[in-house]
Order: structure tokens, then C-alpha cells, then sequence
């Protein structure tokens, strides 16, 4: 696809730049979000861009279009031309034509392409019904929402290489407000899946009432330093908070409290975390990366000890290493780094088995204020939290709000056990269940 495109810049460019990469993007996401049975917001998106990175005399320099001619395709490459001349950037960008990976990768479902949108309408219609009406604490819900996407990429560089993929994805989410005795708590459950045959409107929905209700009730907690669990969604979204801290790029500009540690344990034997890109049916599953680097598992903790950080081929290069493929950039921006499917590898016991190494256990099934109240560079977090207070082994009863304080580091030396229970959530991290020796509670 799109040769004809791709051959009208390469032709023009030849006799102007020293090296030029052309990387092609186009995609649709689709979303409707219901209310009293009703359409409350329907988005669809439709975008394509084509982008150069030229170099010249060792300087490089982006430019992108969204109009699709010959005129402009010239246009974007004289520009991309004179941003060389005013780039004050030193690093050092080397094209190669790079090989592909060895296996077919399963990310693009043509049977999802043919679901009627009135199914996907009546899916998220449904749960929203089905939610109103399991519980009557349910008093509203204020997301029941099904969506899709697909996505498309060419890159291809005057080296040779030539490469192209595609894939595709639905998911679903339902969040559910349950009150009782002036007290308001939220759940919710989603799916992500290629299958439409495994989402099921039912399940999501009780479920999302049965987080909302189990919270309802809750007890004060005396601050304090106390063990805690880290429920497997959770875990998730505090590797994800932090997972910028491996970026080689964040690293080279004293961005990351990794600087210098390479090679040192930074975390308790029982951690190892991955980031995958040829993870089996992942969704940031991908043959390569933006430059075109073939993706490949890069062990980051291997059982403690920092393996390895993520790296495109500028910053490998500057440390003296192999890119990880990692490289990433959309066609309107330039190349950086960003992790694929990235988790903490499971463990071999079952969740409740977690909670039977103390008296006292905090379990925590919910975390606000990732933004504000997360220090990437620093990896001190003070968040909203909610959970349950487990005696003994046993659930004893929910907690009301509270604030769970930390640093990312010290967290991951305190991991004592990892569940078997692992998921990805919606973003591709993903993560079992956890028990950290202590956090800072307080109520």
C-alpha cells in the first residue's frame, strides 16, 4: 500500500538528503457512550499523515502532512531540509535497512471489522440496563461505553527498508455509583479483546456493581505503616506511573533515579519486570518499532537486579548498546521512546495467600491522583486509595478514603510474594496481585 506515495518523496529526495526515513500512519477509533438508554456521546475518528526525517550533514530534521500530492509531498521534504539547518540537536541518527522477526504476529481480526455497529450500540446500551437494575443501590451509571479501533503503519528509509503492518481492537467499560446511608462508592470492569464473542454485557456489568457495592459501608483506618496488597489493576497502574523511569533517553538526561544503577539490584528477588512487543496477542503487540527495528522481549528487573532500560537506536547508540526497539514517534512528532507491553511477570500463589502472611493487611482495589500526586522523576507518590482491611486472612471490612505514600524503589524492595492472578489492563501494563512488606497508610 501507498508504493506510489512513498516512491514520488524517495525520488525527490535522492539528489537533496544524505538519508531519508518515510513513515506512513492512518487509523480509525470508533466510541459510543450511553445514558438512560440513550446516546450520550458518539465519536468516530478518521486520520492519516505521512512524515520525513531527513539527514543532512548529520543533522536531522522532521516535517509531516495530512494532504495527500505531490506538491506537498516535495514541500514537507524542503522542509524537513531546512529544519536541518536550525537543528541545534547533536545526536548522531544512522539509518539501516533492518531485518524482520522471525514469527507472523496475530493482531488484526477481520471478523472484528465486521461487527454491525447497531451490536456494538445495543452491547453497551445492555449494560448499562443490566448494571441500573442488579442492585437497587445503584443510582447511577455514568459510563457504559464500547469502542474500537484500527491502526495501520508503513516506514520505509533509503537504505532499503520496507516495512508494514496492521492490527486492530474493541473494548468495553462500565463504571457503576452504588450509595447507601450517604455513602457513595464507584466500580468498574472492562474488556479489551479482538473477539467480540468474549465480550459479555452481563458479566461486566455485575461486576462493576459488585466492586461499587463490596466498598460501601467503610470504616476509618488509623494512619500508619502497615503491609499491603496490592490488587492486580492496581499493581498495574503504579508499573505504569513509573515505567518512564526505564526510558535510556530519560536516563541520558538525568531524568530517572535509574541513572548509575544498571546492573545493581533495585528490587526484592521476587520481581521481574518485561516489556514485551511480541507478547502473543498483546495489544502494543508489533513486528517493529517507529524506525523499524525489529521488536523483540527485553527483561528490564530480572529477579531484582536492573537488566536493562529501553532504548531506540539514538540512544543505544550514544550508550554504547543495541536498540531494544522502542522507538516511537507518531507522524506529526519526533522519535522518543515508549514501552510495549510492559508487566510484572507472575508469581505462583494464589491471591489469598497473600493476606495470610500478617495479622493486618491493606488491600487496595482503587488509586486516584496518578498525576498529581506521582513524581516520575523522583518516584514518590502520595495517592487517594481505597480498599478493604483483612485480619488474619480474612476480609474484615472496607476502609473510607484514604492515602496510601510512597517511593516506587523502596515499594519494589518490599515486594515479599506475587500473586498468579496476572491481567493487562487497558493501556498494556500489566501485573498479579502484590504484597509489599509496608506503605504509609493514612485515614
Amino acid at each position: 500500500m501507498y508504493n506510489k506515495e512513498f516512491e514520488i518523496i524517495f525520488d525527490y529526495a535522492r539528489n537533496l538528503a544524505d538519508d531519508i526515513e518515510i513513515m506512513l500512519s492512518s487509523g480509525t477509533s470508533f466510541s459510543v457512550k450511553i445514558h438512560d438508554q440513550e446516546i450520550e456521546a458518539f465519536n468516530y475518528a478518521d486520520s492519516k499523515g505521512i512524515s520525513v526525517r531527513v539527514i543532512k550533514n548529520g543533522k536531522v530534521g522532521y516535517a509531516y502532512t495530512e494532504k495527500f500530492d505531490e506538491k506537498t509531498f516535495k514541500l514537507i521534504v524542503n522542509e524537513a531540509l531546512d529544519n536541518c539547518r536550525y537543528s541545534e540537536n547533536d545526536e548522531v541518527v544512522v539509518l539501516e535497512n533492518y531485518p524482520d522477526i522471525n514469527q507472523k504476529l496475530d493482531v488484526y481480526s477481520e471478523e472484528l471489522d465486521k461487527v454491525d455497529i447497531k451490536d456494538k450500540l445495543k452491547f453497551a446500551m445492555n449494560m448499562e440496563k443490566i448494571a441500573k437494575s442488579f442492585d437497587k443501590r445503584v443510582f447511577n451509571v455514568p459510563y457504559s461505553v464500547m469502542g474500537d479501533g484500527k491502526a495501520y503503519v508503513k516506514i520505509a528509509n533509503s537504505k532499503g527498508l520496507n516495512k508494514e503492518d496492521k492490527q486492530n481492537y474493541a473494548f468495553a467499560f462500565v463504571s457503576s455509583l452504588t450509595e447507601e446511608k450517604d455513602d457513595k462508592r464507584v466500580g468498574s470492569d472492562f474488556i479489551i479483546s479482538r473477539n467480540f464473542k468474549e465480550f459479555n454485557a452481563q458479566r461486566l456489568a455485575e461486576n462493576s456493581v459488585k466492586k461499587s457495592v463490596a466498598l460501601l459501608g467503610g470504616k476509618e483506618i488509623k494512619s500508619g505503616k502497615y503491609p499491603v496488597v496490592l490488587n492486580n489493576e492496581m499493581t498495574a497502574t503504579i508499573l505504569a506511573t513509573f515505567s518512564g523511569l526505564f526510558s535510556a533517553k530519560a536516563v541520558q538526561e538525568g531524568k530517572s533515579l535509574l541513572k548509575g544503577k544498571l546492573g545493581e539490584l533495585i528490587a526484592n528477588n521476587t520481581v521481574t519486570i518485561v516489556d514485551n512487543a511480541l507478547y502473543p496477542g498483546g495489544f502494543s503487540t508489533r513486528a517493529f518499532d517507529s524506525e523499524g527495528y525489529p521488536s523483540q522481549k527485553t527483561v528490564l528487573i530480572d529477579k531484582g537486579k536492573l537488566n536493562s532500560l529501553l532504548h531506540n537506536t539514538v540512544t543505544a547508540r550514544k550508550d554504547g548498546v543495541k536498540s531494544t526497539g522502542n522507538g516511537t514517534r507518531s507522524y506529526k512528532g519526533s522519535l522518543s521512546i515508549s514501552s510495549t507491553n510492559y508487566y510484572l511477570e507472575p508469581g505462583n500463589v494464589k491471591e489469598n495467600e497473600l493476606f495470610k502472611n500478617y495479622d493486618n493487611i491493606i488491600e487496595i482495589v482503587a488509586l486516584q491522583g496518578m498525576h498529581s500526586g506521582a513524581n516520575s522523576i523522583s518516584g514518590d507518590f502520595s495517592l487517594s486509595a481505597e480498599g478493604f482491611l483483612y485480619e488474619k486472612g480474612k476480609k474484615k471490612y472496607s476502609l473510607k478514603q484514604f492515602t496510601v505514600s510512597g517511593n516506587i524503589l523502596k515499594l519494589l524492595n518490599d515486594v515479599e510474594a506475587v500473586a498468579d492472578n496476572f491481567k493487562f489492563n487497558m493501556s498494556s501494563y500489566g501485573a498479579s496481585s502484590v504484597l509489599i512488606k509496608e506503605l504509609v497508610i493514612s485515614g
